[in-house]
């Protein structure tokens, strides 16, 4: 079936319909890929200096206390 049938058939602002459907489909998926990129980078941060302020602080723990 090509698009000239679709058009006939259903009419050319269907057929505008699904191509405007389509190109919002794509450019939401081009828009989530900034927005997965930041939170990709905000979790690497998040975890080196996770893992920093447990080294600083791992030093600093006194040693338990034997009782008896």
């Amino acid at each position: 079936m090509s698009v000239f049938e679709i058009a006939k058939e259903h009419g050319s602002w269907r057929l505008a319909g699904f191509a405007v459907a389509v190109l919002l489909f794509l450019a939401v998926g081009l828009l989530r890929w900034p927005l997965l990129l930041t939170a990709r980078l905000l979790l690497a941060v998040q975890s080196g200096l996770d893992a920093r302020i447990t080294h600083s602080f791992a030093g600093n723990v006194p040693a338990p206390q034997e009782t008896g």
